[in-house]
């Protein structure tokens, strides 16, 4: 049972590794975003060209509207720049997240005589959520006088998590209620806040866990809450 969860959780990262090549959640693709101008929100239809972003303002309800047949003038972000001080402008969108985390510390308070744990078993889990994505575009100068464009990345997540993984059953989890120890297959399911940095998500969980055999009823955290540290990579 142990191998075949770890060939499940290596599975999903593998598989996930091309989708986050792919994912457009880190980069600053074409599409619709919102932004602020003078203090106000706006929507903006960002577009990439050559080494250049356009930013075309959208009137309200553009979403109802024909599509204009001449196209509105944009504000052009070159690549490089002559100028030294160029204002920084944020443009960000929400959307549907789809993550794959894996929980590489749970922290478990203390239960009955027991300490307190820090564990750190195999685990894998599928998480969904909603996500703020924002995407700052500036300019910096580097120590030889080039202005070159930047844009930094930032994302943050609040969502539900479900999977699978392993836990050790002894004698002293369970109360000494069993008297063999072996690795227990566990179901998880949590509440997790993500945040993201270009290609990495990080974040807390904060959920419980579930033993499949007939030994939860001995296990002293069956269905009792853990706070975890998760790491993932998006797969949209």
């Amino acid at each position: 049972m142990k191998n075949l969860l770890l060939f499940f959780c290596l599975g999903l990262i593998f598989s996930s590794c091309q989708a986050l090549r792919d994912s457009p959640k880190y980069k600053f693709n074409d599409g619709v975003y919102k932004t602020r101008d003078n203090g106000r929100k706006e929507w903006a239809y960002i577009e990439n060209k050559d080494d250049s972003i356009f930013v075309y303002r959208l009137a309200k309800g553009f979403r109802r509207a024909a599509v204009p047949v001449k196209r509105p003038k944009p504000k052009v972000y070159p690549g490089t720049s002559s100028e030294k001080v160029i204002e920084a402008s944020r443009y960000w969108k929400q959307s549907l997240d789809v993550d794959v985390l894996t929980m590489p510390f749970k922290f478990r308070p203390a239960r009955s005589s027991f300490p307190r744990q820090l564990s750190n078993h195999l685990n894998g889990a599928l998480y969904l959520g909603y996500r703020n994505d924002v995407y700052e575009l500036a300019y910096k100068q580097n120590p030889i006088g080039q202005v070159s464009q930047q844009i930094t990345h930032l994302g943050f997540s609040v969502g539900l998590a479900t999977g699978v993984g392993v836990t050790p059953m002894n004698p002293w989890v369970t109360k000494d209620s069993i008297s063999v120890e072996y690795d227990g297959f566990i179901w998880t399911k949590a509440v997790s806040i993500i945040f993201a940095v270009d290609k990495l998500n990080f974040g807390l969980a904060l959920g419980v866990d579930h033993l499949f055999d007939s030994n939860r009823k001995y296990w002293i955290y069956q269905g009792k809450p853990y706070l975890g540290l998760t790491v993932g990579l998006n797969l949209n």
